[in-house]
């Protein structure tokens, strides 16, 4: 797929990973619609950065609030896109949320906020996007699964099982919209110092008065075989291969510096 000139929509764009994919395409000439949640005054503030880090390619961007587990929200956000640049190539569900907790103690309320956002927001995401590919026969889905969605991880039960549930989705979508030349791909993300690690998982190591940020280095040096954690850029590469790779489709691509490998 030529990327200059396309339209990219990225949900959970205005920051951590979301920011590597916008940038990324940014970079390629794609024109970007972002869309988070918007009503949050840092995602709002983030959203801002993101949008002049890419702007500065000389592409366009547009920002949109939505909740994806909203599925009026998220055809209003794809009608934005083809409104503003007439076209849609490429639909990145990456909007995504974390807590940790043991079986025992997750509260059921939890998982399903989990679920909602991660799965169910991946789903209807696509959802809303399927039919404009469908009619011009192009387009592609990369969507952001996770290392926990090929195994499981103590206290992550809910979000292991979220990630498990995108790339069976993505897999199944990537089957039903192979007739239509719509491809459909995840990428599995392995460990980002993002707000995800550094300000959830790693908040016990806060709580005992350790810098979380020097805590994930020394994880990522003596536990990944790279020596390196990965970075949103990393992700944002990868999006791009998945983008233009027009033979791949039903992947689910781990991007974890050797830490998981299949």
């Amino acid at each position: 797929m030529d990327l200059k000139g396309a339209t990219v929509v990225v949900t959970g764009g205005a920051r951590g990973i979301g920011r590597g994919i916008v940038t990324a395409f940014a970079a390629e000439g794609a024109n970007v619609v972002i869309g988070d949640m918007l009503d949050v005054a840092d995602i709002a503030e983030s959203c801002k950065e993101t949008r002049a880090l890419a702007e500065a390619y000389g592409v366009k961007t547009e920002a949109a609030a939505v909740d994806v587990r909203d599925f009026a929200q998220s055809q209003a956000l794809m009608k934005q896109a083809m409104d503003s640049f007439g076209r849609l190539d490429v639909v990145c569900a990456n909007a995504g949320v974390i807590s940790t907790a043991a079986v025992t103690e997750l509260d059921p309320d939890e998982w399903d906020r989990v679920m909602d956002v991660n799965a169910k927001g991946v789903f209807l995401t696509c959802k809303a996007a399927a039919p404009m590919m469908i009619e011009r026969q192009h387009g592609c889905f990369v969507n952001t699964a996770s290392i926990a969605g090929k195994r499981g991880a103590a206290r992550a039960s809910h979000y292991a099982a979220s990630k498990f549930a995108v790339i069976g989705f993505t897999q199944s979508l990537a089957m039903e919209m192979a007739p239509h030349n719509v491809r459909a791909n995840a990428i599995c993300p392995g460990w980002l110092g993002t707000h995800m690690w550094l300000d959830v998982i790693l908040a016990p190591q806060r709580d005992r008065g350790r810098d979380t940020r020097e805590v994930f280095e020394q994880m990522a040096q003596e536990r990944a075989p790279l020596k390196r954690p990965q970075t949103p850029e990393d992700i944002g590469q990868a999006a791009i291969y998945l983008a233009r790779a027009e033979n791949v489709t039903g992947i689910a691509l781990t991007v974890a510096g050797g830490i998981e490998m299949h």
